[in-house]
């Protein structure tokens, strides 16, 4: 195809076979501003009932951490892939001695002479979206962002996200929560920030209905917000893990929030209604 740019608003294209114009229209209609979607939505509040400890021994909770996928053991996920493709793979998902999957980030130099390059990490606290949507995503953002600060980025502004949304829309309360989540990050805490989410996707039907026997069933996903922050390395050797060394050294806990450190659900009483009954997820910004 061969053709010419012009100032002129307005898309043509010629068929010299055919004589004729398959394609004449103005650029509004590809370029111009669509029209805003209108959604009749409910908000809904979560009951906010204390948990119910009684009758969990430390048995009972030990077994319900370790059945969670984001504690259970996950090497086989790993290994079943080489982990070092290409030559420049500076930071793998193995840590430690025995080799254990609990990278913070993915560290990749930019070649094969270099010490600069890229890191790549992931966020998300889907299960808090059944207690504060809003709640969740800020959850997401934050672990992302403390996950990529395991390596050497420079300024904050550096890092960019990728935001994947997955809710079940049209579900009671799903459609004005994920309205809620999505302000919260995107015209609240990011902007805070001085961070951009150039990039994502969504899935909008977490949703399942089925029949058993006579009864109909349904099943819904909680809000879920996967954030993944990108940035520029510049040192990938200034790279730390969760290893712990053996040797005479302080360890220290760095109190990020400046407030009550409630995370909304712990993870022995993962699953177990009800949620819980404080807000969680609060955080607070300052510039020094």
């Amino acid at each position: 195809m061969i053709g010419d740019a012009t100032e002129e608003l307005h898309l043509n294209m010629s068929d010299s076979h055919f004589n004729d114009q398959p394609i004449d229209l103005p650029l509004d209609v590809l370029l111009g501003k669509t029209p805003k979607m209108t959604r009749d939505v409910q908000t809904l509040k979560a009951k906010g009932e204390a948990l119910n400890r009684q009758g969990m021994t430390v048995a009972d909770a030990v077994n319900r951490v370790l059945h969670l996928p984001a504690v259970a053991e996950k090497t086989f996920l790993v290994t079943i892939g080489d982990r070092t493709v290409t030559g420049m793979v500076a930071r793998d998902q193995m840590v430690g001695p025995w080799q254990i999957p609990v990278a913070n980030c993915a560290v990749t130099t930019a070649s094969l002479d270099s010490y600069y390059g890229e890191a790549m990490a992931l966020g998300e606290r889907s299960p808090v979206a059944l207690l504060d949507f809003a709640a969740s995503a800020r959850l997401a953002v934050g672990e992302a962002l403390t996950n990529v600060a395991a390596t050497q980025i420079g300024a904050l502004n550096r890092v960019k996200l990728s935001a994947n949304w997955m809710a079940a829309a049209g579900h009671p309360g799903e459609d004005a929560g994920l309205y809620e989540a999505v302000k919260a990050v995107g015209e609240e805490l990011c902007p805070a920030l001085g961070l951009t989410i150039p990039v994502g996707k969504d899935s909008m039907s977490m949703k399942t209905r089925w029949q058993e026997g006579s009864e109909q069933r349904e099943m819904t996903s909680p809000l879920s917000l996967v954030i993944t922050a990108f940035a520029r390395v510049e040192d990938v050797r200034r790279t730390v893990t969760p290893q712990l060394s053996t040797e005479d050294n302080a360890l220290l806990l760095i109190d990020l929030g400046n407030r009550p450190q409630r995370a909304g659900r712990n993870r022995a009483g993962a699953g177990v209604p009800p949620a819980g009954r404080y807000t969680c997820g609060r955080s607070r910004t300052s510039r020094s």
